[in-house]
């Protein structure tokens, strides 16, 4: 696998939070229930439940499409989805969570539990659950992978799928794909800014959890683990690549996501001169992005 553009995120079978980056980044979507099921599943592995039955599942699933229906309602490319019709319902009160949980098993959970492990058409080396049975009487078994994710990983791989969720909906509302999204810095808050048109401009949130992602949890420079919430929230700055001071020799807006990265504070701090193969580093990466 060494000459796959994805080596690097599914090469090592022993790096559970990459191999579970490579599936929340990387994995094709048509649907928000990839994020969903991600959230869910990390929600259910942090109380070290080690099997769960398909309508206990439904619950923390179905709320978390639920949340972000009420902040974008395009959760997906086919916006006629039965499931999130009665999510919907379920959002103005017209269905209570008993058919909400039923239209979660039937439809909900349809294709998601197949699909989630599939990064470029092949299932990623180590599978973080599997399912014994079918229909409503399903249980879900988390692996030891999933298992091994200690609470405070857990935290941050869920902020984690919560921000990449967002960029996603955001580009689904647009009508573009993620990767064209139009997106740069507020710089006093940090959150990330989309411009829908000239006069709209909607955060699609902290720049920091995007970024920790993409990153594998480390800072951009030197390596160094960022890797608890605490680490991300105070310990984590968000970098410009190419400096401010160099602005003027430039005819481009740096404040854009191809120059930000997150870097711990000793690197953010350092005034150290840059080289061609960091530069060429730098552009690798936006790459991935």
């Amino acid at each position: 696998m060494p000459n796959h553009p994805l080596s690097y995120w599914l090469s090592d079978t022993n790096a559970t939070g990459r191999l579970w980056r490579s599936i929340l980044l990387f994995g094709s979507n048509t649907a928000a229930y990839k994020f969903a099921l991600g959230g869910a599943l990390l929600e259910v592995a942090s109380k070290g439940i080690e099997s769960v039955r398909v309508q206990d599942l439904a619950v923390p699933f179905a709320k978390r499409i639920c949340d972000h229906l009420k902040v974008e309602d395009r959760q997906a490319t086919n916006p006629s989805s039965s499931f999130l019709v009665a999510c919907r319902q379920y959002n103005a009160e017209e269905i209570d969570q008993d058919a909400l949980i039923g239209s979660t098993i039937s439809q909900g959970f349809r294709y998601v539990f197949d699909a989630f492990h599939q990064v470029a058409g092949d299932d990623v080396p180590q599978r973080f659950f599997t399912v014994e049975g079918s229909g409503g009487s399903r249980v879900i078994h988390p692996t030891e992978q999933l298992l091994g994710i200690n609470t405070s990983a857990a935290a941050v791989l869920g902020g984690e799928v919560e921000a990449r969720w967002r960029l996603v909906e955001t580009a689904w509302a647009i009508g573009v794909s993620a990767q064209l999204l139009d997106v740069q810095i507020d710089g006093a808050t940090e959150d990330l800014i989309v411009s829908r048109d000239l006069e709209t401009r909607k955060s699609v949130g902290n720049a920091k959890w995007a970024f920790s992602g993409y990153q594998d949890g480390k800072c951009f420079y030197c390596g160094v683990e960022l890797d608890t919430p605490d680490l991300v929230t105070s310990q984590t700055h968000v970098d410009h690549v190419i400096p401010y001071s160099l602005c003027k020799l430039m005819d481009a807006d740096v404040d854009h996501v191809w120059n930000l990265v997150n870097a711990c504070s000793e690197c953010n701090l350092s005034t150290r001169l840059k080289s061609l193969e960091y530069y060429r580093v730098c552009h690798c990466a936006n790459i991935s992005r």
